[in-house]
C-alpha cells in the first residue's frame, strides 16, 4: 500500500470498526444556523485527494448511500476529470450537473508521534557451556543504540455541504481517525458516520 492510501487508510479508520474499538470519531459537526434551505435532492461529491485508488471509492460509496436515501449522487470524477480544476470550470461542472449541493471531503493533516528509546548496555551469555564460562559471559556486554520509534498516524479530515446555487456553507464535519491497513473496513465506517451526521442535522 502506497503512502496516499495508507494516509486514506487513515482517514478512514474513521470508519471500520464494528466491535466497540471505533477507529475514528466524528469530534465536530455543526449545521449553518443561518441556512434555511431544504435538504439537498441531489450532491455532487468530491474528494479532495490525488490518489484515484482514493477518490474513486470514496465518492463511489458516497454516491450510494445517497441513491440508498433516495438521493441522486454524483461522482466528481464523471464531471471534473483528475487534478484541481479552475474556479470557472467548477462552476460549469456544478450547474451542468444539476446538483443542488456540492459534499467536499479533503484531509486537513495528519499527526504521526515519535518519541526515543534510550540506549542501553545488554549482557551477553549464550550456549550449553560449563559455570565458568556462563559467569565469565556474564561479564561480556553489548551496547545498543537509542533509536527513534514512529507510532500509528492519527488523521484529520473535514468534510463541508454546501448549497450548489448560493455557495452557502450548509453543513461541517471533522474527523478524527487511527491508523488503519483495512482500507475497506475504515471506508465504510468513515462514511456512515459522516452520513448519519449529515442526515440527523436535516441536511440530507
Amino acid at each position: 500500500m502506497n503512502e496516499a492510501r495508507r494516509i486514506l487508510a487513515s482517514v478512514c479508520a474513521a470508519l471500520a470498526l464494528l466491535g466497540g474499538c471505533t477507529a475514528s470519531r466524528l469530534v465536530k459537526q455543526e449545521k449553518n444556523p443561518e441556512y434555511s434551505g431544504k435538504p439537498f435532492g441531489s450532491v455532487l461529491v468530491v474528494a479532495v485527494h490525488a490518489d484515484e485508488l482514493v477518490r474513486r471509492p470514496f465518492e463511489d460509496r458516497i454516491v450510494a448511500r445517497l441513491g440508498a436515501r433516495g438521493r441522486k449522487g454524483i461522482p466528481s470524477y464523471d464531471v471534473l476529470g483528475r487534478g484541481k480544476v479552475e474556479e470557472a470550470a467548477l462552476r460549469r461542472a456544478i450547474a451542468q450537473s444539476g446538483a443542488d449541493g456540492v459534499l467536499v471531503t479533503r484531509i486537513s493533516g495528519v499527526d504521526r508521534p515519535s518519541w526515543t528509546v534510550p540506549g542501553a548496555t545488554i549482557g551477553v551469555s549464550m550456549g550449553w557451556g560449563g559455570f565458568y564460562g556462563y559467569y565469565s559471559g556474564l561479564w561480556e556486554t553489548v551496547n545498543v543504540p537509542s533509536q527513534q520509534v514512529s507510532g500509528s498516524s492519527t488523521t484529520y479530515s473535514e468534510t463541508r455541504l454546501f448549497d450548489a446555487k448560493s455557495g452557502v456553507l450548509a453543513w461541517r464535519g471533522v474527523m478524527e481517525t487511527r491508523q488503519s491497513d483495512d482500507l475497506d473496513a475504515v471506508l465504510t465506517q468513515y462514511i456512515d458516520v459522516i452520513f448519519n451526521a449529515m442526515v440527523s442535522d436535516r441536511v440530507l
